[in-house]
């Protein structure tokens, strides 16, 4: 592997802006480029933490007291006001960061489970002893049921107390453009993916989601999101490491300038495929689309595909008119056939773009094209659309250009608009 295996990759940060600097230092020792958007803040409870300081004090031989985050650990200790536990009363911590935080604030820890989550806690815990017991949970107040309920049935007595509160920040409209043009976000709690989904929106989301823990990953599966990459070492150098381990092999996509040679050498592919696929070639005056000047800002917007820093696709947005753009995915190499890198590629065209439309619907040559489609056994949906590439072509061509572009995709439910191919 790279030293610097996250060389360029934009990762969105979400964790507490006091927390963050690790995780960041981390980041940008392996070349990635921390975008930090804080979307949690830790607060005291409602009570102030009354009830774990009163809990803390109940406590006896045979007792246990419970931390589920680094969070609940330092709530303990200070809650404990510079006294150890009573002695016979052990703790145990949901994974190795939490173990690792708390000692360091001088707290011992004396049970990790092998999982990282309640359900790991649940397994590792011991029954109480034939005169019963208490377990101290100190976690976050609105916290899974699990753990205490599995507790319960065992036979313990549970004092499930809120340590600490955690709180929703606002993001800013800068926030959700930072992450939208992000390649990873990195979650390292529930929280986490809750509040960033929720603040800045599904479809501004980056393509890949990291996350800590089997606990984290599986809030992302509840809201419905795919998680990439899930660490097997619930800690933050375990996060940074599996990604440092996974983005590698994943196709990611930056905006990139137009006239740059290697943008350019993907341009030429695109025409080489095209000059490949339809006899005697288009020629390059034909694609008027893949002029480097017209789609580069402020009209127009070149995203290229890479995997592992090497060109394997290109995306580009022009501007046709006002409220009027084409977007097209250009060229794919055959090494990432098959992974959805075009749709990827469309996906992110139309998040940096406003909804397009085709022009006045009783041009002759929209009606054409409409036909077209039908003949070839399509349906236009009515409404918006983005015209996904401008051929000088005859509207007889259309079922040839629908095969060959993929009309699959004015079908894809993922995609805000229909994408349809535009004629002039």
């Amino acid at each position: 592997m790279s030293d610097r295996p996250l060389e360029g990759v934009r990762v969105v940060v979400t964790r507490t802006l006091d927390q963050s600097a690790g995780l960041v230092d981390d980041l940008e020792s392996l070349g990635a480029v921390a975008v930090p958007i804080p979307v949690i803040e830790i607060t005291d409870p409602p009570d102030g933490g009354a009830a774990l300081r009163a809990g803390l004090r109940e406590l006896e031989t045979g007792d246990w007291i419970v931390i589920t985050s680094p969070n609940g650990a330092a709530r303990v200790v200070a809650a404990l006001e510079g006294r150890s536990p009573v002695a016979g009363v052990s703790v145990a911590a949901i994974g190795p960061g939490t173990k690792n935080h708390a000692e360091a604030l001088g707290l011992r820890v004396d049970l990790v489970p092998r999982a990282s989550i309640a359900e790991g806690l649940l397994e590792f815990l011991p029954g109480p002893g034939a005169g019963g017991g208490t377990m101290l949970l100190a976690r976050a107040e609105s916290a899974r049921s699990l753990l205490p309920d599995g507790l319960r049935r065992r036979g313990w007595n549970v004092s499930d107390v809120a340590a600490y509160r955690t709180v929703g920040l606002p993001v800013s409209d800068a926030d959700v453009t930072a992450c939208r043009h992000a390649d990873v976000a990195a979650f390292t709690s529930a929280s986490t993916v809750r509040h960033l989904t929720v603040g800045v929106g599904r479809t501004n989301l980056p393509p890949v989601l990291a996350c800590i823990g089997a606990a984290t990953a599986g809030q992302a599966e509840e809201l419905g999101l795919r998680v990439d990459i899930a660490a097997t070492e619930h800690t933050i150098p375990g996060l940074v490491r599996a990604m440092a381990e996974a983005v590698p092999d994943l196709v990611l996509l930056h905006p990139e300038p137009a006239d740059a040679a290697e943008s350019l050498w993907m341009l030429e592919q695109y025409h080489a495929e095209i000059d490949k696929r339809f006899d005697g070639g288009l020629g390059r005056g034909a694609v008027s689309i893949t002029e480097s000047e017209e789609i580069s800002p402020p009209g127009g917007i070149f995203i290229a595909a890479r995997l592992g820093g090497v060109p394997v696709g290109c995306g580009v947005l022009k501007t046709v008119e006002p409220g009027v753009a084409d977007i097209k995915r250009m060229w794919i190499s055959n090494r990432v056939r098959s992974r959805g890198v075009g749709r990827r590629l469309l996906r992110r065209l139309v998040t940096k773009s406003d909804y397009a439309r085709l022009p006045t619907p009783d041009d002759d040559a929209i009606t054409e094209l409409v036909q077209g489609f039908e003949v070839a056994g399509e349906r236009v949906a009515p409404g918006r659309y983005i015209a996904s590439f401008t051929f000088g072509f005859k509207p007889e061509a259309v079922g040839r250009l629908l095969r060959f572009n993929g009309i699959a995709y004015a079908q894809d439910p993922s995609l805000p608009v229909v994408v349809v191919p535009l004629f002039r």
